[in-house]
C-alpha cells in the first residue's frame, strides 16, 4: 500500500503541470449560419442622398491591453502574450454588433507566433461592444521580439457579407 501511495504522488507530480494548464477564453471561432442577413433601410430609402441599404459597417477597434510572456516556454500562462481588443460598430450604424463577427488580416509587422487565426472570430459581448482576447505563446522577454503590427479587421455576417476595413496598430516592446 505504501508504494501504491508513493507512485500515485510522483504520477500526479509529474502530469500536475499539463492538468493545470492554463486555458484562455475571450476568443471563439465565428460558425455562420448562412441564414440571410437583414440588411437595413440606408438613407436613400429616407428621402436622403446615399444606399438604398446601409451597408456592412468597418469596424471601430479599440486595443485595450496588451501583456508579454515573463517566462520561458513551457511555464503554464506566464509564457503567454495576451492582446485584448475591443470593437464596435461606428455611432452611424444601425446594426447590433452581436450580428457580426471580426476577420484580421496582418498587413505589416512580424508575428513571434500566430496571434491572429486565419479564421473569424466572435467574442463576448457586452454594453454594444465585441470583447476579442487574443493568446499567443510568447515566451521569455530575452526571445521575444517587439510587436509592431499592422492589422486590418472586417466585419462578416452570418450570410457572409464582408464589410469595409479598419486598419489598426499593435505596438509593445519586449516583456
Amino acid at each position: 500500500m505504501k508504494h501504491l501511495s508513493i507512485f500515485l504522488i510522483l504520477v500526479f507530480t509529474a502530469f500536475s503541470q499539463s492538468t493545470f494548464a492554463c486555458s484562455f477564453g475571450g476568443a471563439d471561432l465565428f460558425k455562420p449560419t448562412l441564414e440571410r442577413w437583414q440588411e437595413h433601410p440606408g438613407p436613400a430609402q429616407k428621402g436622403e442622398k446615399g444606399d438604398y441599404w446601409e451597408k456592412v459597417p468597418a469596424p471601430v477597434v479599440k486595443v485595450s491591453s496588451i501583456t508579454r510572456g515573463s517566462a520561458k516556454s513551457g511555464s503554464s500562462c506566464d509564457d503567454a502574450g495576451v492582446i485584448l481588443l475591443e470593437i464596435s460598430l461606428p455611432k452611424e450604424s444601425t446594426y447590433s454588433i452581436e450580428e457580426f463577427a471580426v476577420y484580421f488580416r496582418v498587413k505589416e509587422g512580424l508575428l513571434p507566433d500566430a496571434i491572429f487565426p486565419d479564421v473569424p472570430l466572435v467574442g463576448e459581448y457586452k454594453d454594444g461592444k465585441m470583447t476579442l482576447l487574443l493568446a499567443w505563446l510568447d515566451g521569455h522577454p530575452s526571445r521575444q521580439i517587439p510587436l509592431d503590427l499592422k492589422v486590418e479587421a472586417f466585419f462578416i455576417t452570418n450570410s457572409l457579407n464582408i464589410g469595409e476595413s479598419t486598419i489598426f496598430n499593435i505596438v509593445a516592446s519586449k516583456g
